[in-house]
């Protein structure tokens, strides 16, 4: 399945590197410098986290960066609402409003596997929903065909790479983590292994 994200559609076979960015209170600037260094490393959606400040910041991230996947997570509907005005593309949650607000605007929604089906049922269609799972259970979410989104977040640099490898191989498509461009890398490798991607580096033997 393609996934449609803003003005971007990725096909099937993209393993998509989300980074997460949180504004605190008076600190745009802080949060707008780990944008720009997360978006040179290869970042395909940046996630704003948090609750009052998120609709400025995503106001700010949207005019720096038109064609960037921009989603937030935020445990309040005005919120949500607010962000998708302001040019969000991918609500993150886990209550009925995530899909409600991204019907109302067209965005997207990642979300578990109960959030994904009410986000069906309110009108977002099913190449616009991610569904968030937990490593042990990503096989069974792959196969029911949904496009899974797998959290890294906090682990251990090591782990996280050795988690996203996996779960790449395993069909997970989108990762939320803090190494953007070692994951990035280490992604590409996966593609290249399993023939999605030609390497980056090809060695022909001679008989």
């Amino acid at each position: 399945m393609i996934l449609r994200l803003g003005r971007r559609v990725f096909e099937a076979s993209r393993l998509l590197v989300m980074a997460v960015v949180a504004p605190g209170p008076g600190e745009p600037a802080a949060a707008m410098e780990r944008v720009h260094a997360v978006v040179a490393e290869g970042a395909d959606i940046v996630e704003v986290a948090g609750e009052r400040e998120v609709a400025p910041f995503v106001a700010v991230v949207r005019d720096a960066y038109p064609e960037l996947v921009i989603g937030v997570r935020t445990g309040r509907a005005e919120v949500a609402r607010e962000a998708c005005a302001a040019g969000a593309d991918l609500m993150s949650g886990s209550g009925r409003w995530a899909g409600e607000a991204a019907a109302a605007s067209g965005a997207g929604v990642a979300g578990p596997l109960d959030v994904a089906e009410r986000a069906v049922a309110a009108g977002v269609t099913p190449e616009r929903i991610i569904v968030v799972s937990s490593a042990r259970e990503l096989a069974g979410v792959v196969a029911a065909g949904w496009p899974v989104l797998v959290s890294l977040t906090g682990q251990d640099p090591a782990a996280s790479l050795a988690t996203a490898a996996v779960g790449a191989w395993l069909g997970a498509r989108v990762f939320r983590v803090d190494q953007v461009g070692q994951t990035r890398r280490a992604l590409r490798m996966v593609s290249a292994i399993r023939g999605d991607i030609p390497p980056g580096y090809a060695v022909r033997g001679l008989a």
